[in-house]
């Protein structure tokens, strides 16, 4: 037996309308939404890329006698601050 012309095959008749229904405010706040998690996961990105790199020097230049205290705390700092922003911009 055919489904009938309003039909899906796997749903029932009465539930058929319910399916392509979508609310314009629903979509919108979806897509909102994932730009904010797309945006959020390049801040994390970035913050996570300049703690990496303020690490490495760290790591790298300990035994050294030259200083580089002042980068590695504005790279730290910068990360910091770019994760939180991204942290924001994902829990909202």
């Amino acid at each position: 037996m055919e489904p009938t012309h309003d039909a899906i095959p796997d749903i029932p008749a009465g539930q058929a309308s319910k399916v392509g229904n979508t609310n314009p405010a629903e979509s919108g706040s979806k897509e909102k939404m994932q730009r904010l998690l797309d945006r959020g996961l390049k801040w994390l990105g970035v913050g996570i890329l300049f703690m990496a790199v303020s690490f490495g020097i760290n790591f790298f230049m300990f035994q050294a006698d030259k200083s580089f205290i002042s980068a590695m705390y504005i790279l730290t700092s910068l990360g910091a601050v770019c994760i939180m922003k991204g942290l924001v911009d994902i829990l909202g």
